[in-house]
């Protein structure tokens, strides 16, 4: 009888021994947790190696190259639309168009019928009115809705001299003031700047030193100038101002909001150069004293704003 119990003893313990080795031991392999023991997609070994299967292994980057080659991508620049209607200045009209060829703008003419009819939107995604006549784009242009819908619904638009003037609620020139149609600034474009800068000369001016368009930049610069507007404000903190006259202080450059888009408005040419009265010729090359780099930073500034 004793032996049968220390025998039963001893099978117990051994079957005791047996449970304990297999819940011990390491589960298999499965499809079912393999997810379990692998690390999330995307994470790496000590010493920054990509694990096999993970999602960087696709590209080939690591998490530290995918972040550069991200910096290092040239910004997405807008697809501009450039007036060459009724009023625009043709030289002026090419020196833009080499601007934004230089720059890698996807740039289109567009005339006065377009700009009554186009969907703007669907087109460009900013819309440029270079120098010219500001009463025949007041005029010639038929109706104004279309460009003022499309600055609304999130459009850029650049006026430069005379599309400036185009862009303001109200055109003052020489003391006299003429309500303008399109109203995209709620102010008055201002000129000429008669007996402190004439016709064709350099205007000196003071670039707003805090503002992200001129960082890099010397504070003075100058710029041509061709009977351009100042810019007055109906209300003062409405408008940013990225330039001023050195001769009268006044806004130079300006950039505001219309609706859920953007205006950038300019009273001097930074695109022309070369010209003098002794030789009157103008380098529409980006040469002798434009000022190309700084106006393709206030356009990336602009469609970022």
């Amino acid at each position: 009888m004793l032996k049968k119990i220390g025998r039963l003893q001893i099978f117990a313990l051994l079957l005791i021994a047996i449970i304990l080795q297999i819940s011990c031991s390491s589960p298999e392999l499965t499809d079912n947790n393999i997810s379990e023991l692998d690390p999330p997609t995307g994470q790496t070994e000590a010493g920054g190696s990509v694990i096999e299967g993970s999602a960087q292994e696709n590209d080939g980057l690591t998490p530290v190259e995918e972040t550069e080659e991200k910096l290092a991508a040239p910004p997405v620049l807008p697809r501009v639309g450039l007036y060459n209607g009724r009023g625009s200045w043709e030289t002026n009209v090419s020196a833009f168009y080499n601007f934004f060829e230089q720059y890698g703008y996807r740039c289109s003419y567009f005339n006065e019928v377009d700009a009554v009819e186009m969907d703007m939107g669907d087109q460009f995604d900013l819309i440029c009115f270079p120098g010219g006549f500001a009463a025949e784009y007041k005029n010639f242009i038929s109706e104004h809705d279309n460009i003022r819908s499309y600055v609304e619904e999130g459009g850029l638009f650049v006026g430069v001299c005379a599309g400036a003037y185009y862009a303001c609620d109200t055109l003052r020139w020489q003391g006299t003031d003429h309500p303008y149609p399109l109203g995209l600034y709620d102010g008055k474009g201002v000129g000429p700047l008669s007996g402190l800068v004439a016709w064709g000369e350099k205007a000196d001016i003071t670039l707003t030193g805090e503002h992200p368009v001129n960082a890099g930049f010397n504070e003075s610069m100058e710029m041509y100038y061709f009977d351009g507007p100042y810019f007055e404000p109906y209300e003062r903190g409405t408008v940013e101002i990225l330039a001023r006259y050195d001769v009268n202080d006044e806004p130079a450059v300006i950039a505001g909001s219309h609706g859920n888009g953007s205006y950038l408005l300019l009273g001097t040419h930074p695109e022309l150069g070369g010209y003098s009265h002794s030789s009157p010729e103008f380098n529409l090359e980006g040469g002798d004293g434009a000022q190309w780099p700084w106006l393709h930073s206030a356009l990336l500034w602009l469609a970022e704003r």
